[in-house]
């Protein structure tokens, strides 16, 4: 087959809707991984449409999965554009185009070799995507030495941060650089063979500070008026990105230039000073309610309830979170995500913040209604399911689309927070009965009462965090040919650093975590156990 005759995106038959071809569709998975294996097993458009800029160190990489890449200043100095298109960047993509699969892509290689059914990679999810598709045709007649403009950009601008998360490090947060400069890394289970940084490794990586003269941001705003143009998707990370300047030079630059077709987000805690909230707020009431972008989201970190919630995220006021998460989601024409990174101090106190969730949901998310009932709404007309509808009577999401959201995605590093390492008394106290509460309160139909729930896409996905944890300590790991990653070491490893970490932080951060969360005082101790047990080399049973 000659690929450079053919077009990859109109030789296949695609489900479609109103909108286009159907993007969460297990036959256009299917469809989409021939059209890709048509030019080559490893050939994925995220390589080339895809892209996190991490400015304040100068890292970068295509997709989330392969590890981030140095970009050499000397490529920058004769090329802005080599934010994106470095010479190791092009070398991958030369090797998609000629039928290898890049070492560095291993996690879809990995789920593509299990050959389970219906299971499909995000070689095949992300290509799919309409910032991304279109382009296969242009794509697969390259030769990879091309530089190229993406249509999803994901930027970090600094590490500037006002909080110190406990999964965070330096390279995200300038309040972890100032307290490993102030009080020196963290390191674990010294002395024995699992020593290990907790934080601090990152001590050797250079780190760009808030007033130094950044090469790699100066890059990004020259290359800025034509890199805008392509975008779909523009998504600003931090560190805390109300924090930064640069931030605020993108929102006055969009009421300046139009995008009708960007889909912006923005990361933050929502615990900058009033000052700066302010100007924020300003400036969203300015372009969320014009055609100069296609929709704006706002991802709102904070992964549990309370007192619990301030202690995995140092500095944060939790009071001031949820008012300002309200005041988001009393806005119109725009969305508002909690991005809870579940984790081990997730789990106490993750269902009272779903509750908090669903209660937003039932006053503001719209309903199912028939589009003729949200128009009359605007002239008068009410239902007892859509009183919201007469504020938002031009939402710019469309119908069915949600004004809040929960993305919840899973930590896996550092491990020792990892919430596979708990008690089985946990999961059956708190896990599971934090399922069963998302489930009961699924969205059953969009006509329905139950139409302001959790979609099964949100289900899904603690579902998955909790058959993790089942699957990886189970009763019963003394079978000597299971896997190495669910033996007894594992587990004594990551809950010995847990045990660790939570003592010295509790030092650092003048905190207590037993007296924060008393729930967990016998895993606490159990976890003091796993010290013993790497200290002696006796792992025993698994009945933890």
């Amino acid at each position: 087959m000659d690929n450079k005759k053919i077009s990859l995106v109109n030789e296949y038959d695609w489900d479609v809707n109103s909108k286009g071809i159907k993007r969460i569709n297990d036959k256009n998975f299917s469809t989409v991984k021939k059209a890709l294996d048509a030019k080559g097993p490893g050939f994925c458009l995220a390589k080339w449409n895809q892209v996190t800029m991490h400015l304040g160190t100068g890292m970068t990489h295509s997709c989330h999965h392969p590890p981030t890449h140095k970009i050499p200043l000397e490529e920058l100095k004769e090329n802005p554009t080599a934010l994106h298109n470095t010479k190791f960047k092009k070398e991958q993509r030369k090797a998609m185009l000629n039928g290898k699969r890049p070492a560095e892509c291993e996690y879809c290689w990995r789920v593509e070799d299990e050959a389970v059914e219906n299971n499909f990679s995000d070689r095949a999810r992300k290509s799919l995507e309409d910032w991304a598709l279109p382009h296969i045709d242009v794509i697969k007649d390259m030769d990879g030495s091309e530089d190229v403009l993406p249509t999803y950009l994901e930027v970090s601008f600094s590490n500037v941060c006002n909080l110190k998360c406990t999964y965070c490090g330096p390279e995200s947060s300038s309040m972890w650089y100032e307290d490993i400069k102030q009080k020196g890394p963290i390191k674990l289970l010294e002395g024995t063979d699992n020593e290990t940084w907790s934080h601090g490794w990152q001590e050797n990586l250079q780190i760009f500070k808030k007033r130094e003269q950044n090469p790699y941001v100066d890059a990004f705003w020259e290359w800025w008026p034509d890199l805008h143009k392509s975008l779909k998707v523009f998504r600003i990370t931090g560190g805390e990105p109300l924090l930064s300047k640069d931030t605020f030079k993108v929102l006055e630059w969009i009421i300046e230039h139009p995008n009708p077709e960007l889909e912006l987000s923005i990361n933050s805690n929502l615990s900058v000073p009033d000052k700066v909230w302010d100007r924020f707020i300003d400036l969203i009431n300015r372009i969320k309610d014009t055609d100069n972008i296609k929709n704006i989201t706002i991802y709102a970190s904070v992964e549990g309830w309370g007192k619990r919630a301030e202690y995995a995220r140092t500095n944060l006021d939790f009071n001031k979170f949820t008012q300002r998460y309200e005041q988001l989601v009393s806005m119109s024409n725009m969305r508002a995500i909690i991005m809870a990174t579940y984790n081990i101090f997730s789990v106490t106190s993750f269902q009272k913040l779903l509750e908090w969730q669903l209660g937003l949901r039932q006053k503001y998310n719209k309903s199912g209604l028939p589009p003729i009932w949200e128009t009359a709404a605007s002239v008068g007309f009410k239902s007892k399911h859509n009183l919201h509808i007469e504020k938002n009577a031009n939402w710019k999401f469309g119908k069915g689309d949600v004004l809040i959201g929960m993305d919840i995605p899973y930590l896996r590093d550092p491990k020792f927070l990892d919430a596979r390492s708990i008690s089985h008394d946990l999961v059956l106290d708190y896990m599971l009965p934090t399922l069963d509460f998302m489930a009961d309160n699924q969205v059953e139909s969009k006509y329905s009462s139950k139409s302001k729930g959790f979609s099964e896409h949100e289900i899904d996905k603690l579902a998955r965090i909790v058959y993790h944890r089942i699957y990886f300590n189970q009763n019963n790991k003394t079978d000597p040919t299971e896997p190495d990653w669910v033996n007894r070491k594992d587990l004594d490893v990551s809950r010995a650093g847990f045990y660790e970490f939570v003592n010295t932080s509790d030092k650092r951060n003048n905190t207590d975590f037993l007296s924060t969360f008393p729930e967990m005082k016998e895993f606490y101790y159990e976890c003091k156990e796993s010290v013993v047990r790497l200290q002696t080399g006796i792992h025993g049973d698994t009945s933890g």
